[in-house]
């Protein structure tokens, strides 16, 4: 769950301790539950255009932002679709997951 008002995520009720570009990065993901988005566009969105395009710091956000709402989770909800880009799943409203 993301209270943007708060600017706070929770999983489960256990809330994630995430820094500013980790909950924009997040916010994007959860803004359109199952778009796919290219690295292209989430360095565009989250980093503003003025990023090498051939950085990795995307894949290095996404790393960490698994390993913060994923790790220890039955049902991860960031996918990579290889060479395209991320996404997040949508989980039925019982899963405890709200976008």
């Amino acid at each position: 769950m993301l209270d943007r008002d708060q600017m706070r995520a929770t999983r489960g009720g256990v809330p994630l301790q995430l820094t500013a570009r980790e909950l924009a990065l997040l916010e994007l993901l959860m803004s359109h539950p199952g778009r796919l988005f290219s690295r292209e566009r989430i360095l565009a969105v989250v980093w503003g255009s003025h990023q090498d395009p051939l950085t990795n710091v995307v894949d290095v956000y996404i790393r960490r932002l698994r390993a913060k709402i994923d790790d220890g989770q039955a049902t991860p909800l960031i996918h990579t679709l290889r060479g395209l880009g991320y996404r997040m799943e949508v989980l039925p409203l019982s899963s405890g997951v709200h976008v």
